[in-house]
């Protein structure tokens, strides 16, 4: 069966065909030699080459049965030497734990869910491939279009910034959107139940967000008050959601 012919809808699946793309993202990861690369949904292998011609170490977690049959035959060498492991596993269950570097080109439908996952390992770089419009979304400045619960949460956690570009015409079969390439790394300056326990709070801010805040909350500093949620950092609204919370959250 042919690369294309393994494109499945049901995974929401396209697959990368410009090869220059795929060196670009492998060469952004930066790492040295014999690093340990986890790669989130390998396909048909074009970044597991370039990944391992780089001289890393990959695991590659594919949920997909037949490209991992296909990864075996294409990988043989490889995975002999332990260069490469291949594990048909969904990376929302797959085992956290620490590598190198983290990358993939992610399906668009569960590009959040992705994201997010990627607080439970720990990891110097992560270089993901997601839709133009979400790539934006997650690096959004204070007071544009694009700030969001999703960009508060993501900056809280991450650094991240968008490192390339992609056209829809690099894809089998021609996706609707454009792509753009993201570099993550782990901020860790918030405890993740701290977060999640103030994104209650963003969800009712950015439900209301042209409301101002002393609408939505009473009583917070004068400081907040006549402000709306996009005008305020992700730091300024996650000391201003701990302060509303109804209930104290302490370090783990």
């Amino acid at each position: 069966m042919s690369r294309e012919g393994l494109y499945s809808r049901k995974y929401g699946q396209v697959i990368l065909k410009n090869v220059k793309v795929a060196v670009g993202e492998v060469r952004e990861l930066g790492l040295a030699p014999g690093s340990h690369v986890l790669e989130i949904g390998p396909g048909p292998g074009t970044l597991t080459r370039y990944l391992l011609e780089k001289g890393y170490k990959v695991t590659a977690v594919e949920s997909d049965h037949r490209f991992v049959e296909e990864l075996k035959i294409l990988f043989t060498d490889e995975i002999r030497s332990g260069n490469l492991v291949i594990i048909k596993d969904d990376i929302m269950e797959f085992k956290s734990g620490y590598f190198d570097g983290i990358i993939g080109n992610v399906p668009y439908h569960i590009s959040s869910e992705i994201v997010f996952r990627l607080s439970d390992f720990d990891f110097k770089r992560a270089i993901l491939m997601f839709q133009k419009e979400f790539a934006e979304r997650l690096t959004a400045k204070v007071g544009t279009k694009s700030y969001s619960r999703l960009t508060v949460n993501a900056q809280l956690r991450y650094n991240a910034k968008i490192v390339g570009r992609v056209s829809r015409n690099s894809f089998f079969p021609v996706p609707r959107v454009d792509s753009a390439i993201v570099s993550i790394e782990l901020k860790k300056e918030f405890p993740n139940e701290k977060i999640q326990a103030a994104d209650t709070i963003f969800q009712k801010l950015f439900s209301a967000r042209r409301k101002k805040i002393s609408s939505t909350f009473r009583n917070v500093s004068p400081e907040y008050a006549d402000k709306r949620p996009g005008d305020l950092s992700p730091l300024e609204l996650y000391n201003l959601a701990l302060t509303v919370l109804p209930y104290p959250v302490s370090d783990p």
